[in-house]
């Protein structure tokens, strides 16, 4: 953490929410930021809602009922409901760190989603330090009993909790790229891919569907081929063209507009795929008696027929 940030921070600054609870969902208890010194302990009790703390430089020691870790600048670490922990500062380099503490039904949840699952108390950051800081100094410079500013604190927390989860997600992408979030399935991501397809046929590639479920290009290739027995660029097509298909029952949009609006810029390109995959050009299929249209289920399976054999 840059010494600018801190070289007027008071040793201790701590808001205690008094507001009523705008959500039972998610709610601020604490925020606060702490210069310790080095003799300071803090003591071991049973706490009420989730303490994420930050060290923004310095080290310290946290126990706990099974372990007993050195922690340093740079690191996260979490205290749950009715656990016993004690943490004290470094005595040659106390830390300086800040924290929020919160409840609700979605609390437990969001801290796994950060990579605090059972047993693991603590994590690196790859966030910046100053953005944790920030956002409890924000939250300390509104105290006042209104609703406006009890909305803004609420605000302000969020965004604390979910850096810790985008800290998870930098983790994940770049040293276990393969795997995706660790409380994600491989169905969950084959399902999410095939949500966003669904949705998002007109303006996506592969390329980035695998980043927005958050895994590895070829990883993701190899794994929905294997579970739904066609590639994703086949999936992806089959999307554009059910679409376009019904589109082209339309009378008032062209060609080009429908093209457009299933991802291929070039109408070109476009008549060139369906006739692929209807064996007539867009325009003779609009042209045909609706009840002699290729039904494109049925050729969904022809194709699945030949892919088999």
């Amino acid at each position: 953490m840059s010494a600018e940030y801190y070289y007027e921070t008071p040793a201790y600054r701590c808001l205690v929410e008094h507001s009523p609870r705008l959500s039972e969902d998610l709610y601020l208890i604490l925020c606060g930021v702490e210069i310790c010194r080095p003799d300071k302990e803090t003591e071991s009790r049973i706490r009420a809602g989730y303490h994420l703390h930050v060290i923004l430089s310095g080290a310290g020691t946290l126990k706990t009922v099974s372990q007993q870790v050195k922690l340093h600048e740079g690191q996260m670490f979490l205290i749950r409901p009715g656990e016993k922990v004690t943490y004290s500062p470094d005595r040659d380099t106390p830390w300086t760190y800040c924290w929020m503490s919160f409840d609700g039904t979605l609390a437990a949840d969001m801290m796994r989603q950060a990579g605090f699952i059972e047993g693991v108390y603590y994590c690196d950051s790859h966030v910046e330090l100053n953005k944790f800081y920030e956002l409890c100094n924000q939250t300390l410079t509104a105290p006042q009993l209104t609703p406006a500013a009890a909305a803004r604190r609420l605000g302000l927390m969020i965004q604390y909790i979910a850096l810790s989860m985008e800290s998870m997600e930098y983790e994940q992408k770049n040293r276990h790229p393969k795997q995706g979030h660790p409380l994600r399935s491989k169905q969950d991501n084959i399902r999410y891919a095939m949500d966003y397809m669904d949705n998002n046929y007109s303006s996506i590639n592969l390329k980035d569907v695998a980043e927005y479920i958050g895994i590895n290009y070829n990883y993701f290739s190899s794994i929905f081929k294997e579970d739904q027995g066609i590639p994703p660029n086949e999936y992806l097509l089959r999307v554009r063209m059910r679409h376009s298909s019904h589109m082209l029952a339309n009378l008032t949009m062209d060609i080009q507009d429908i093209s457009r609006a299933v991802g291929y810029e070039d109408s070109l390109t476009f008549s060139k795929v369906f006739k692929r995959f209807f064996g007539m050009s867009p325009k003779y299929y609009r042209e045909m008696p609706f009840e002699e249209r290729p039904v494109i289920e049925d050729i969904i399976s022809a194709r699945n027929r030949s892919r088999q054999e």
